[in-house]
């Protein structure tokens, strides 16, 4: 067969103006019949060869959607625009889905589309809601598909797609796919591939097309006014870790040899300590070890700031920490952190030197390299990649109101304090004027990574370093996509910015050779759930339990029967996800009360042992779950995650007051899971006993009471379980007043339709009732 012919000569391809090249021909027929992960060099096009693929599925099945994801609005409307470009496609059925679209809209546009481009996000939340079937996809393909592992959507997608069955295909695009095999193997496994395409710059089909980037390494050295600041808080860390390693908890007191990653895993380590002792100075000495864990992070991350953004960078984390002191928000290790004298030396020099107007030499020397690039091409685009926000906002206050840098921030949707994020339609405003040169520098956090679509940019400035591999191969491929680029790379000497440039270096040599010997080798494939779940059970077996991020999840036979009612706000936990793969009907709704309602009776409180320690403090718990009580007759809090008596910032007397305050007071059932997985699994059984022998589906009754009196009684009458609304109305046309159906004997019930001899029993025990209030003492 000339698979050749299939896409050049579609009807619905323009020729004319669709430049191939041999390289996406060439991926584009290995993957014809496979699931397939493609990894290539940011600005050769990869959007083309999902094209091509595009193509071929829709003429092989002409009644086929294609979904076409992609992590952010701006990428997806810029993988829509390509489509519109170069097929004769019509545009009202290349469709865009976001958020910014009702859930019902979308659902109407969904059924004439022929392309969907969309944020996973929104996708996920479709599919938990019944919204549209996939079964009608012939394609998906997951651009930035890195990013399919642990509870990010597209692992719960591709899932559900290949759980239809049939002849589903998946294609997954990226330029950096992990640093090791292993995390290769997780996003392989999550989106079912069974076959990788690989192209790298030394490749023969790839060479002609790649541009020629300059990489400039320029070292700077930190001044002599920041060192007694670094010494005191690295004389702090080293006593912290002193203790630690005291504990027998690390093996040594040395800064440079002890990692992030090793005190982020030393939490759990502790709790199970404390879980296991039964000695009280042990126990003792772990909680402190916790409170030393925590000051060890934060001292950490302020010696980072300091060494690779600044003293503003820094002041602006005391600031922060402070007002959370102040405002009760803090935990005892950080209060007693602030509290040390030597610490408040720090901060006191800190804000004595920026009163001076000492700055990290960083910014001038970006200044120095902005005004030299202009002065070169005043057409110039430029890139400035930071990590932190504050950083961003600092660079960007420092240039102010210039004449010739024409300077712009670029950051996410997430407002952080008083910093507001950006609109996905803000960011696509800025994008939009950076291209047409109102503005010639962006100062971007990690948004600005993936996928822009800017031809035009020819230097890409690192304020610092990531030592993400991921990150950084994202951050270079923003220059020398269409002409030749340059990357300039700020290291502080002697600082983190050196240890991460190295560790970045040695994790995409990795990678690479990863890829080549998973290229070079056969495996098996895997393109039904069935096989997935077997290839996982034969892992756990072999002791590879870690080699996936999770389980897999399987549905559940007759789990379609049950309902649970979720609050739109729970979507971002993978426990609806979860519900979703065993096959529970889910109805998303801005729940005024509860995050799961399982029947007229249960309703479900959810919280992280963070979220439950944090609603203690700003007052929401008792209020959130008053109302619970209030609405619902078996009112039930899920406490998921740690011991919140071991890991919460809150003394144990205010936790146990808090549990039982609400246990006894308010009648609540409190129940425990150490993870989204057990709380999906408890709620599935919960829904499953309470809607087993329940024939009808239950409505909500949260919203307002009518205001027409007629609709009034209706509701009231509607409140007697067992009575929907059809019943209620057929009672009242009988009886037409409320005191009448409540005196009525139970004969007299029964001769009303639909109202048989249980229900009218129900109604006429409910009438004769005599209330009885426990907390209220009669005089």
């Amino acid at each position: 067969m000339n698979k050749d012919k299939i896409y050049i000569n579609h009807p619905l391809l323009k020729r004319n103006k669709l430049i191939r090249r041999k390289y996406q021909e060439n991926i584009f027929i290995n993957c014809i019949n496979s699931n397939c992960l493609v990894v290539i060099p940011t600005g050769l096009g990869k959007t083309i060869i999902a094209l091509l693929l595009v193509m071929y599925k829709l003429n092989e099945k002409k009644n086929s959607k294609i979904l076409f994801l992609a992590p952010t609005k701006p990428l997806v409307v810029q993988h829509k625009k390509i489509f519109s470009e170069f097929t004769n496609i019509p545009d009202e059925k290349l469709i865009v889905f976001t958020g910014a679209i009702s859930p019902e809209k979308r659902k109407e546009l969904w059924k004439n589309a022929k392309i969907v481009f969309s944020t996973p996000q929104t996708t996920s939340n479709d599919i938990i809601s019944n919204n549209y079937s996939l079964s009608n996809v012939s394609l998906i393909i997951f651009d930035e598909c890195h990013r399919a592992v642990g509870n990010y959507a597209y692992t719960f997608i591709a899932q559900k797609y290949i759980s239809l069955g049939g002849n589903k295909q998946i294609l997954g695009i990226t330029a950096s796919p992990g640093a090791t095999e292993e995390k290769i193997n997780i996003i392989k496994e999550n989106l079912f591939i069974d076959k990788i395409e690989i192209r790298t710059e030394k490749d023969e089909d790839v060479k002609p097309y790649i541009q020629k980037v300059d990489i400039i390494w320029i070292k700077i050295d930190l001044p002599e006014d920041f060192l007694e600041i670094l010494n005191i808080l690295e004389k702090k860390l080293k006593e912290t870790y002193k203790f630690l390693k005291h504990q027998n908890l690390i093996e040594s007191e040395v800064i440079r040899n002890i990692s992030r990653l090793k005190i982020l895993g030393l939490n759990k380590e502790i709790d199970l300590k404390i879980s296991q002792t039964t000695d009280d100075n042990e126990k003792f000495a772990m909680f402190n070890a916790k409170k030393m864990v925590a000051n060890a992070l934060r001292l950490s991350h302020m010696i980072e700031l300091l060494e690779t953004q600044g003293l503003k960078a820094l002041e602006q984390y005391f600031t922060k920490s402070e007002e959370n002191i102040q405002n009760n928000k803090s935990s005892k290790s950080l209060n007693e952190l602030f509290q040390n004298r030597d610490f408040k030396k720090a901060i006191n020099l800190t804000r004595k030197l920026i009163s001076e107007g000492i700055i990290h030499p960083k910014m001038k020397k970006l200044k120095e390299l902005l005004s030299e690039q202009i002065s070169l091409n005043e057409n110039s685009r430029i890139l400035v990649f930071s990590q932190y926000r504050d950083s961003v906002n600092n660079i960007i206050n420092y240039f102010g109101e210039d004449d010739v840098i024409q300077i712009h921030k670029f950051v996410g949707q997430q407002t952080k304090g008083r910093d507001k994020g950006m609109s996905q339609k803000n960011q696509l405003e800025i994008l939009d004027k950076f291209k047409e040169g109102i503005y010639n520098v962006l100062v971007s956090t990690n948004v600005g990574e993936e996928g822009l679509d800017i031809p035009d940019c020819d230097l890409v400035i690192f304020y610092d370093m990531t030592p993400s591999v991921v990150r950084s191969i994202q951050r270079r491929g923003r220059t020398g996509r269409q002409k030749a680029g340059k990357i300039i790379i700020l290291i502080a000497k002697g600082t983190r910015d050196e240890g991460y440039y190295w560790a970045e270096l040695t994790k995409e040599k990795k990678m690479k050779e990863s890829l080549i010997r998973m290229k070079n080798s056969k495996y098996e494939k895997k393109k039904n759930l069935m096989d997935f779940i077997k290839d996982i059970e034969q892992k756990k077996k072999n002791g590879l339990e870690n080699y996936l991020d999770s389980e897999s999840i399987t549905p559940i036979r007759g789990a379609e029967n049950y309902t649970i009612y979720v609050d739109n706000r729970e979507t971002a936990s993978s426990v609806v996800r979860t519900l979703s793969l065993y096959g529970v009907q889910i109805k998303l709704q801005n729940l005024e009360v509860a995050d799961y309602i399982i029947s007229k009776k249960v309703g479900v409180e959810r919280k992280s042992t963070k979220d439950f320690s944090d609603s203690i403090k700003d007052g929401r718990f008792f209020k959130e779950l008053k109302d619970l009580s209030q609405n619902f007759y078996r009112p039930i809090l899920i406490l998921e995650g740690e011991n919140p008596i071991i890991s919460s910032n809150l003394s144990e007397n205010a936790i146990y007051g808090a549990i039982f305050s609400v246990m006894i007071n308010m009648g609540i059932y409190i129940y425990q899971t150490k993870d989204s997985r057990e709380t999906a699994k408890t709620l599935y059984h919960l829904v499953k006993k309470e809607q087993s022998l329940k024939k009808q589906e239950f409505k909500l009754r949260f919203e307002k009471a009518p205001i027409k009196i007629s609709r009034l009684l209706e509701f009231i009458i509607a409140g007697v379980p067992g009575i929907n609304y059809l019943r209620a109305k057929r009672l009242l046309s009988k009886f037409h007043k409320i005191k009448d159906i409540f005196n009525a004997d139970i004969g007299n019930l029964m001769e009303t339709p639909n109202i048989g001899k249980k229900l009218a029993q129900e109604i006429y025990k409910i009438a004769n009732f005599k209330y009885q209030n426990d907390k209220v003492k009669s005089k």
